[in-house]
C-alpha cells in the first residue's frame, strides 16, 4: 500500500519500534489497537487475527461431518481441512458458502413443511379455501348443465357465484397476507439489499458526498486536466487497458482517488451509517457505494450537472454525450441527487447480462419490493448498444406507472436501467412517453398478474 511502517505506527498511536514487535510476532495485539490497524490497512479484524480461518475451518469440518459425506469412502472422503484451505482458499470460501445456503435453504423447507402439517391459521385458511371452491364448482355445475332454469333463478344462482367468488377472493388474500409475514419474520434482505435500503434511507449522506466532491474537484481543477490531474492526485492509479476510451479511463481514476484519498473520510460516514453495528461485510459494502458516488460527483459537479441537466430536460443520450459517453454515469448521477436542484425523482439499477441485479440507488421504492428484475419486459434486458437509451412507460402489477430507460454498456455484458416515476417524467424531454400506451410489467411469471402478456415464459401458478 505504499506506507511505510513508522508512518503507520503514527497513524494508530504506537511507536515505530512496537508496531515492529507486533509484526514479528513478539507482542500480541487485540482490541483497539488492532481495530485501528485493520482501519489504516483496509482489513477486517478477522482477518488479522486468524478468526476468519478458524471459522471456515469449523465451517468445512461441519461439511464434512454431513452424513451424506461422512459415508464418502475412497477419494471422494474430505481430507485435512487445514491443507484444503491452503492449496485453494478459493474453493474452500466457496464449499463453506453452498454448504451454508444449503443448510438455510434445509432449514427453510423443514419449517414450512411443519408449517403446513400444524398451523392451525393455515389450516383454517386452507379450509376456508376449500369448502367455498366447493360450493362454487356446485354452483357453476347447475349453471353448465344446460338445465331449463328460469330467469330469476339464473340471477339467484349467479348472485350466488359472485358472493362464493368474494368469499374465496378474500380468503386467498388473508392467506397471502399471511405467508408476506411470515416470510418478513423469517427472513432478512442479504447483505447487498441491506446496504442500498440503509443508503434509501439516509438522505443526509448525499449532501455530504456533494459537499466532499466540490472541496476535491476545486483542488483537482487547479491541477488542470481532470484525468492528468486524477491520476496524479491517486496514489496507486489503475493501469487501463490502451483500448480504454477516456470514459472508462476517467470512471477507474475517480474510483480509485476516491477509494484512497478519501478512505478515512467514506469510512466514518459508513460507520455512522451501517444499521448494524460490527457487520463488516455490510460496513463494506455502504462504503464501496460511498466511494462510487464520490467519485461519480467529482466527475459530474452538482451545479454544472443540475444546470447541464435542465438546460437539456434531463435526456440521458444528450447528457451521456456531455460526459464523454458514460450513460451509467449519467443515470447514477441523476437517481442519487434525489429529485434536489430540480432534477427528476428516479432509481438507478445495474444488471449484467444474466439479469443478475448488480447495484440499486436512488427512490427504491419505485422498483419492484424484490431485489431481482425477473420480468423480460425491463428495458434494462432490452436495450440495445448506442447512444440513446431504450425509453418504455410500463404499468406495475399494483397499477402504478413508470418510465424506464434502459442502456446496454459496451459489449453487452451489463445494462444500466433508469427508473421515473410518471410525474417526474412529466417534466423532462421524455414528457410524451408517459402518455403511450403502457407496457405491463411484473414479477415473476409464476405470480405474475398480466394473463395476456406476450413474454409469459411459464404459465400462471393461478387463474
Amino acid at each position: 500500500m505504499g506506507i511505510k511502517q513508522i508512518d503507520l505506527a503514527a497513524r494508530v498511536g504506537v511507536s515505530a519500534s512496537y508496531l515492529n514487535l507486533i509484526e514479528r510476532n513478539r507482542r500480541a495485539v487485540a482490541g483497539a489497537l488492532l481495530a485501528r490497524i485493520g482501519r489504516e490497512l483496509n482489513l477486517r479484524i478477522e482477518e488479522l487475527d486468524g478468526s476468519a480461518e478458524r471459522r471456515l475451518r469449523e465451517a468445512l469440518e461441519e461439511l464434512a461431518a454431513e452424513p451424506g459425506v461422512a459415508a464418502a469412502e475412497g477419494e471422494a472422503r474430505p481430507g485435512p481441512a487445514d491443507e484444503f484451505i491452503a492449496r485453494h482458499p478459493g474453493w474452500a470460501h466457496a464449499a463453506a458458502f453452498a454448504h451454508r445456503r444449503w443448510r438455510e435453504a434445509a432449514a427453510e423447507a423443514e419449517a414450512m413443511a411443519d408449517r403446513l402439517a400444524h398451523d392451525p391459521a393455515l389450516a383454517a385458511s386452507v379450509h376456508a379455501m376449500r369448502t367455498e371452491i366447493a360450493a362454487l364448482r356446485s354452483t357453476a355445475e347447475i349453471l353448465a348443465e344446460g338445465r331449463e332454469i328460469s330467469v330469476p333463478q339464473r340471477r339467484r344462482f349467479e348472485t350466488i357465484m359472485f358472493e362464493q367468488s368474494s368469499r374465496l377472493a378474500g380468503s386467498v388474500a388473508k392467506l397471502a397476507a399471511y405467508f408476506d409475514e411470515a416470510a418478513e419474520n423469517r427472513l432478512r434482505p442479504a447483505p447487498k439489499g441491506r446496504a442500498e435500503e440503509a443508503l434509501a434511507d439516509a438522505p443526509e449522506i448525499g449532501p455530504k458526498i456533494e459537499a466532499m466532491a466540490e472541496a476535491a474537484r476545486a483542488k483537482l481543477d487547479a491541477a488542470g486536466d481532470i484525468e492528468s490531474a486524477l491520476r496524479r492526485a491517486t496514489p496507486r492509479p489503475p493501469e487501463a487497458p490502451p483500448e480504454s476510451g477516456r470514459a472508462a479511463r476517467l470512471a477507474a481514476l475517480a474510483l480509485a482517488y476516491a477509494r484512497q484519498a478519501h478512505r478515512r473520510a467514506l469510512f466514518d460516514l459508513a460507520e455512522a451509517l451501517s444499521p448494524e453495528p460490527g457487520a463488516e461485510d455490510l460496513l463494506a459494502l455502504i462504503e464501496a457505494e460511498l466511494a462510487q458516488r464520490l467519485a461519480d460527483a467529482i466527475l459530474a459537479p452538482s451545479a454544472a450537472f443540475l444546470a447541464l441537466g435542465a438546460r437539456l430536460g434531463w435526456e440521458v443520450g444528450a447528457l451521456s454525450r456531455a460526459f464523454d459517453g458514460d450513460g451509467a454515469l449519467v443515470m447514477r448521477r441523476i437517481a442519487c441527487l434525489g429529485g434536489a436542484g430540480g432534477a427528476p425523482r428516479a432509481a438507478h439499477v445495474e444488471a449484467d447480462a444474466s439479469g443478475r441485479v448488480l447495484a440499486r440507488r436512488g427512490a427504491l421504492d419505485l422498483l419492484p419490493r424484490a431485489r431481482a428484475l425477473d420480468c423480460p419486459v425491463w428495458p434494462v434486458h432490452r436495450a440495445a448498444p448506442g447512444p440513446a437509451p431504450l425509453a418504455l412507460p410500463l404499468r406495475l402489477a399494483d397499477g402504478s406507472r413508470l418510465l424506464a430507460l434502459g442502456l446496454a454498456r459496451e459489449g453487452r455484458m451489463a445494462g444500466d436501467m433508469l427508473a421515473m416515476a410518471a410525474e417526474s417524467a412529466a417534466g423532462t424531454a421524455y414528457a410524451a412517453a408517459p402518455g403511450a400506451a403502457p407496457e405491463p410489467v411484473g414479477p415473476e411469471c409464476r405470480i405474475c398478474p398480466h394473463a395476456a402478456c406476450p413474454w409469459r415464459r411459464e404459465p400462471a401458478a393461478v387463474g
